[in-house]
C-alpha cells in the first residue's frame, strides 16, 4: 500500500464501500478512491470543514436494533420507518394499503423497469466525494412510485432514527411521481441520544416530477449526528416541486439541492428554517437550473443562529439563454444573537436570457431593538419578546406550507427550539 493512500483520510470508510452490488457501485468506488476529501480550499466547501467526519473508521450501519418509537404525529400520516438507514417493516404501517402507490424498501426493486430506468440519472457519479460514497455503497432506502394520475391519500411520514455508536449511514431515496400525480412527504430525522452524534448520515435522494405531477417534501432535522445530503429534482412540463427544510438540530449539517426545470410551465418552490445554538453548524446549498422557457421559481431561506453556530447559504438560479419568460425569486434573512454567532451567504443569478424576471437578496442582523423596546415597555419580558419578534421573523416561511396539520406542529417545534437560544 503507497504512503499516499495510508495518509489517505477516506481509508475510514473504504472497508465499508467494497462490497456492494448496487447499480454503478463499482464506478463510484473508483472515483471515491480518486476524488479528495473537500477543504477549505475547494469553493462550494470554504465555510463548512468535512475533513473531521474522516477521523476515525466507522463500522457499518445496523437496523437489528429493539426500538420503542416516539407518539405518532398528531396527523394522519403513513408511517415509514428505517433505523440506521434500514428498512424496518415491523415498525413501519401497512404500506400496500392504496392501489396505483409503491412504497416500499428500494432495495427490493433494483432490478424493476421503473427503477433502472431512473437510478442514477439526475445524481450520476460525479465529483462529488460524498455522492460517490453514496453510490459505491447504499444502506437502503425509501422507494416512492405513484402512479399516473394518482393522488396519494395521506402524506408519507418516513421516520429516520439514528442510534448510539459510529457508523455510517447511506440512505438513498428515489421518487417517482408520474403523469398527474400527487404526493406529500414528510421526512423527520431523529436520534435516540446524543451519542449518535458520531455517526455520519451521508444520503441521495432522486425525484422525477412528470408532466402536470406535483411533489411536496418536508424535511425536519433534529439528529445529533452529521448530515451531508445531496438531494435532486426533476421537474417536467406544468411539474410543480416543493420543498422546505427546517433544521433544528446536527453536530454538521450540509443540505445540497439540485433542481432542473425541464418542461415549460415548470415551478419549484424552495423553503428553509435554520435555528442554531451551541456548535451547531447548517451549510444550504441550493441550485435552481431554469433550462426551458416559461418556468418559476421561488426560494426563500430564514435563520437565526445563537452560541457559536454558524450558518452558511449559497443559492444559484441559472437561466439558459433559451429559457425566456423566466421568473425567479431568491432570497435569505438571518438574525445573529451573540457575539459568537456567524452567518455566510451568497444568493447568485446567472442568466443568459434576456425576458426574465428575477430577483435575490440577503440581509444579517440583529433583533430589531424598537421592536424589543416597544414589547418591553407594554411589559413583556425581554425573554418572550425576543421569542415573539424570533417567530415573527419565521412566520412567512412558515405560511408557505399548505398542510395546516404539519405547519402547527412545526411552529411548536420552532417554538421550543426558540426557548433555548
Amino acid at each position: 500500500m503507497s504512503t499516499a493512500t495510508m495518509t489517505d483520510p477516506k481509508t475510514t470508510v473504504l472497508p465499508l464501500l467494497q462490497a456492494s452490488t448496487w447499480p454503478a457501485a463499482a464506478e463510484a468506488l473508483a472515483k471515491v478512491n480518486a476524488l479528495p476529501v473537500p477543504t477549505i480550499k475547494t469553493e462550494a466547501w470554504k465555510y463548512t470543514r468535512v475533513g473531521k467526519l474522516f477521523n476515525a473508521p466507522y463500522s457499518a450501519a445496523t437496523g437489528a436494533v429493539t426500538i420503542t418509537l416516539s407518539e405518532r404525529l398528531p396527523l394522519d400520516v403513513t408511517r415509514v420507518v428505517f433505523v440506521n438507514g434500514h428498512f424496518r417493516a415491523d415498525l413501519s404501517d401497512d404500506l400496500k394499503a392504496q392501489p396505483h402507490v409503491v412504497i416500499d424498501s428500494l432495495t427490493k426493486h433494483l432490478s424493476h423497469g421503473p427503477v433502472r430506468n431512473h437510478y442514477g440519472h439526475i445524481t450520476p457519479v460525479s465529483e462529488r466525494l460524498f455522492s460517490a460514497m453514496n453510490t459505491a455503497a447504499p444502506t437502503d432506502g425509501l422507494l416512492l412510485l405513484v402512479f399516473k394520475n394518482t393522488e396519494v391519500v395521506k402524506p408519507i411520514h418516513v421516520l429516520r432514527i439514528t442510534t448510539d455508536g459510529k457508523q455510517l449511514i447511506q440512505p438513498r431515496d428515489l421518487f417517482l411521481v408520474q403523469e398527474g400525480g400527487r404526493a406529500e412527504v414528510i421526512e423527520e430525522q431523529i436520534s435516540l441520544s446524543g451519542d449518535a452524534s458520531a455517526s455520519l448520515v451521508n444520503s441521495v435522494r432522486e425525484c422525477f416530477v412528470a408532466e402536470g405531477a406535483a411533489l411536496f417534501i418536508h424535511k425536519l432535522q433534529r439528529d445529533a449526528a452529521a448530515h451531508i445530503s445531496q438531494e435532486s429534482a426533476q421537474v417536467d412540463a406544468k411539474g410543480h416541486f416543493s420543498i422546505s427544510t427546517t433544521t433544528l438540530e446536527g453536530s454538521l449539517v450540509r443540505n445540497d439541492l439540485n433542481v432542473s426545470l425541464a418542461g415549460p410551465e415548470a415551478h419549484a418552490e424552495l423553503n428553509g428554517v435554520y435555528l442554531l445554538n451551541g456548535t451547531t453548524h447548517c451549510d444550504n446549498h441550493t441550485y435552481i437550473g431554469h433550462d426551458v422557457p416559461d418556468c418559476t421559481s421561488d426560494e426563500l431561506y430564514k435563520g437565526i443562529i445563537a452560541g457559536k453556530g454558524t450558518g452558511v447559504f449559497n443559492g444559484k438560479v441559472y437561466v439558459k439563454q433559451d429559457a425566456q419568460r423566466t421568473r425567479a425569486y431568491q432570497s435569505n434573512a438571518n438574525i445573529l444573537q451573540g457575539d459568537d454567532a456567524r452567518v455566510f451567504t451568497k444568493p447568485e443569478l446567472e442568466i443568459y436570457a434576456d425576458d426574465v424576471k428575477c430577483s435575490h437578496g440577503c440581509t444579517i442582523g440583529r433583533l430589531d431593538e424598537k421592536g424589543l423596546f416597544y414589547l418591553r415597555s407594554r411589559g413583556v419580558s425581554e425573554n418572550e419578546a425576543r421569542r415573539m419578534l424570533s417567530h415573527a421573523f419565521m412566520t412567512d416561511v412558515l405560511e408557505r406550507i399548505a398542510n395546516e396539520d404539519w405547519r402547527s406542529y412545526l411552529a411548536a417545534l420552532i417554538d421550543a427550539k426558540l426557548e433555548t437560544l
